[in-house]
């Protein structure tokens, strides 16, 4: 019998292994390159009208989440009542990036169910958004007081979430257990 007999079966074996590997892989865990990285750099107009543009820059200085969402999203209106929490608490600032989004929608959507963000960056047109890796909506992005990335989460936020992941990161960052 000839090694070419074999092939069908090694090509079959590698794609089986393949499958047992990604079946073990959290499809909520999705690596970003700009974990402990600046946000990149970005200008965008205001979804709302009459506020100045919003700048990277100019969200230095206290912990921030940027919170990626649209009026299309059907995950973003279920996290939407707990970043409604968030903000009633002062737990953290939170920078909205309306993505993909028509201006009448999202100011409508936040008409109905109210505005938890500090400031939106109308991303119409996925500027800022490909420049972050951003796959879907909602993403949620830690930024620290010097403007470094410091988590990201795909999906929802909530309580548990906010509880398990991003609180322990504010406080080992703030306690300078974590540069």
């Amino acid at each position: 019998m000839s090694l070419k007999a074999f092939i069908p079966l090694g090509i079959f074996a590698a794609l089986v292994v393949m499958l047992m590997v990604g079946l073990t892989l959290n499809p909520k865990e999705l690596p970003s390159e700009f974990i402990d990285k600046p946000v990149p750099e970005f200008e965008l107009e205001s979804l709302l009208e009459g506020e100045p543009p919003v700048r990277s820059a100019d969200l230095q200085g206290d912990f921030f989440l940027l919170n990626v969402f649209g009026s299309w999203c059907v995950a973003c209106l279920v996290e939407h009542p707990y970043l409604m929490e968030l903000k009633a608490n002062d737990a953290i600032h939170i920078v909205g990036l309306d993505w993909r989004d028509k201006r009448t929608d999202a100011l409508d959507w936040l008409q109905r169910h109210g505005n938890p963000y500090d400031v939106i960056g109308f991303d119409e047109f996925s500027e800022v958004a490909i420049g972050l890796g951003v796959t879907g909506a909602p993403e949620t992005f830690l930024v620290d007081p010097q403007g470094q990335i410091r988590y990201k989460q795909v999906g929802p936020i909530t309580p548990e979430i906010w509880l398990t992941e991003f609180v322990p990161r504010i406080d080992a960052i703030k306690s300078g257990a974590v540069q």
